[in-house]
């Protein structure tokens, strides 16, 4: 019977293996450097900002709109606010469920901020009342403030408290509710809604979370 011949098995020089132990190091670090730096602003596609973890200054996100050339339930204190296409649909499917409640006098402020604007809003702000360049929300286009004309708080109005009960099933949060200041480094804003998704809102409404307990930060 013949014998079965034995198949050659592949053999590396001793510099070809240490050429490729390198390359393999190199792969490795460069991929654990590039997941750790997004794992720094990016906690599974939630995208956190504040003043631990903040955005370059030449970030720009994807899709910004016009609000004012936007369909929209919803007044506008300027006709230059924009937002991400993502959180404009939500926001205004939220408004116009607002409106269907006779809700309504809601006037959006504020949305997008370039890091450069961030700089002069700094600039120009006293102390501890504008946060610093890259760790405001405002810079993901995910964010807007949002008031009614009233002669109180916002919070102290009904259009304040709708939200509140509602805003987490249009994806968004209030992001710096009271007394959690000690954990966002930001004083209680009840303007100011962050959108982050259906799911994530109601988990964190149901809960009592602000964003950085329910990412573990």
């Amino acid at each position: 019977m013949a014998k079965k011949k034995k198949r050659p098995g592949l053999y590396l020089s001793p510099v070809m293996a240490a050429v490729l132990a390198v390359a393999l190091v190199g792969v490795s670090f460069g991929a654990g450097w590039f997941f750790g730096v997004r794992s720094t602003q990016f906690h599974g596609n939630i995208l956190l900002v504040n003043d631990s973890h903040r955005l370059s200054a030449d970030y720009v996100p994807d899709e910004l709109v016009n609000l004012y050339t936007q369909r929209h339930s919803f007044r506008m204190a300027s006709s230059e606010i924009y937002l991400t296409r993502q959180t404009y649909e939500a926001m205004e499917k939220m408004f116009h469920a607002a409106e269907e409640a006779n809700m309504n006098g809601y006037i959006v402020t504020s949305g997008y901020r370039s890091y450069q604007r961030q700089q002069e809003v700094y600039a120009e702000s006293e102390p501890g009342k504008a946060q610093q360049p890259g760790a405001s929300e405002h810079q993901t286009g995910l964010a807007f403030d949002v008031t009614v004309e009233t002669n109180d708080g916002f919070e102290s109005t009904p259009q304040y408290g709708w939200l509140m009960a509602h805003a987490h099933e249009y994806g968004f949060i209030q992001r710096y509710p009271a007394n959690k200041a000690d954990v966002t480094g930001i004083s209680y804003e009840p303007w100011h809604y962050r959108y982050v998704g259906v799911d994530a809102a109601t988990r964190m409404h149901n809960s009592g979370q602000t964003l950085e307990e329910f990412l573990g930060q």
